[in-house]
This record gives structure tokens, sequence and C-alpha cells, in this order.
């Protein structure tokens, strides 16, 4: 369920969200990968927990792996999804033409 909801549900919910968004097809692809990521999520989880809500344990637990695993897929991908957008340079990423260091200004 979490990965379901991760690679499939929230991706598709954000693509329709920015579908007249005026975006290129590849900020809309970022955004739908990276964002949003709510907190409220867990609140909601909470909420239903403290309500006595049957079964809302259960949603608690699936909640929390599913932000656990979107703290671990998507800091995995942030480097390889930045180098689609060439910002190395701007960014000082690694594998930058300098790797980041800067030449100390001759004045």
């Amino acid at each position: 369920m979490a990965v379901l909801a991760l690679a499939v549900v929230r991706p598709a919910s954000v693509l329709v969200a920015l579908w007249r968004a005026g975006l290129a097809p590849r900020e809309r692809y970022a955004a739908a990968w990276f964002g949003p990521k709510g907190f409220a999520s867990v609140v909601y989880a909470l909420l239903a927990v403290q309500a006595g809500i049957p079964a809302a344990q259960t949603v608690f637990e699936l909640a929390a792996l599913t932000i656990a695993l979107s703290i671990v897929v998507h800091s995995m991908s942030d480097v390889p999804v930045s180098r689609a957008f060439d910002v190395e340079e701007i960014a000082g990423l690694p594998g930058d033409r300098d790797d980041g260091r800067r030449e100390p200004d001759p004045s």
C-alpha cells in the first residue's frame, strides 16, 4: 500500500492538479515525484487513533511506513532528478566541472 501511495496515487493526484499550470512536462513530473509530502497525514492518523476509530492503529502504521519509505526513496533520487534540470553548477552538486570549489578572487 505504501509503495502504491508513493508511486501511483500521490504522483497522479499532483499531475492532475498541475494539468493546466503552464509547467513544462519534466517540471510537472518532478513535482509529482517529490511532493507534496504532508505532515498532515500523521496528524489525521493520530486523530483517528485518539477518536477510537476501528483499525485506526493500522492506518497510523501505514501512514508512518509511507512517510519513512518516502524519505528514503526521495532522498536517493534528488540528485538524479536535479541533473535532469541541468542545475549541477548552480547547486554545487557532486560531479560539477569544478566539484563545487570556486577559484579564489585574484584581487
